[in-house]
């Protein structure tokens, strides 16, 4: 994969997924695992999704119809031609397929994802040494901003339980089904920056991180994190295919992995300069060389405001 599209990560999860579907190695020993828990499911769920659908409907036409994003007049109304009703309550019920299926390939799916994942840097014929320790890649880091994200680490943690995932993720997010795919990005958007984090623990392992070392360079690259982790949750969160590209982005993630590990040991040999500095945004507001009572007098450093009893004078507390 050419480091030229390391500024747009989303690009290898398209590569993961035809990676994945072109190589026979990789595919095939996960196919053979499970293939037959994959069949004994079909059975099961082809019959559950003709029981679940009409009960369904009568949930989407009774009280999901109750909805603030719900269209006024819910039985007659229609996207593109196609039925709302037919629409949504046909998305809860693929919905419900997938989540059971995913839970009956569960233990083959975990496995499937370290497998892909591994195989994919072995691909890559590179040793243990290649995977360095961390090499700061900024002049100035965002040493303070890394700092408070580790400690919010802690309180993300105990909401990532399974029960409030799915109050948070999916009860309250429910309403949202009625307007095509808006209840899809915005999962994916929640979810974003942690998928991307969870998709690259191999690689912080692998460099024998530290908690802070991962924060910051989390920090360092969030956009592409963020734009990555978007499209890999979007993907994964398709109906029933989702299980193919929950495998693919492991494929996608370990690339990715590879490449940004080449530009590490470019900063490290010094053929790449340092010249990013982070500037907080809470820093002061620079020196300008217009007068004080320009637009109402407001002070140009930031600070405690003191305003008077009578509201005539606003400055800065001593």
């Amino acid at each position: 994969m050419p480091v030229e599209l390391l500024p747009f990560p989303p690009s290898y999860c398209v590569v993961g997924a035809y990676r994945l579907l072109h190589d026979p190695q990789l595919w095939r020993p996960m196919w053979e695992r499970s293939r037959a828990s994959l069949k004994k499911a079909l059975y099961f769920l082809i019959p559950f999704a003709l029981v679940s659908y009409p009960l369904t409907r009568l949930y989407v036409t009774l009280i999901l119809a109750r909805s603030p994003f719900s269209p006024h007049n819910v039985e007659e109304a229609a996207w593109l031609g196609i039925s709302v009703v037919r629409f949504t309550t046909a998305s809860l019920v693929l919905g419900q397929v997938s989540a059971a299926l995913e839970w009956i390939l569960k233990r083959q799916t975990k496995k499937s994802r370290v497998e892909a994942y591994d195989a994919t840097v072995r691909s890559r014929a590179k040793t243990a040494d290649f995977w360095g320790p961390y090499v700061e890649e900024w002049s100035v880091p965002p040493i303070e901003r890394a700092k408070r994200n580790a400690e919010k680490q802690t309180f993300f943690a105990r909401l990532g339980t399974p029960l409030v995932r799915t109050v948070l993720l999916k009860v309250l997010l429910q309403p949202l089904s009625f307007i095509p795919f808006l209840k899809l990005f915005t999962m994916a958007a929640i979810r974003a920056l942690t998928m991307g984090r969870i998709l690259h623990r191999p690689y912080f392992k692998a460099k024998k991180m530290t908690d802070f070392e991962m924060e910051l360079f989390l920090v360092e690259r969030q956009t592409e994190y963020r734009m990555f982790g978007f499209v890999a949750a979007v993907l994964e969160r398709l109906p029933v295919i989702g299980l193919f590209f929950s495998i693919s982005n492991c494929v996608g993630a370990a690339m990715w992995a590879h490449d940004l590990e080449k530009q590490q040991h470019a900063y490290a040999a010094g053929e790449i300069p340092r010249t990013q500095v982070y500037q907080s945004k809470t820093a002061a507001i620079p020196p300008s060389d217009l007068p004080d009572d320009f637009a109402g007098g407001f002070p140009r450093k930031k600070g405690p405001i003191r305003i008077e009893k009578d509201g005539s004078e606003v400055g800065l507390t001593k």
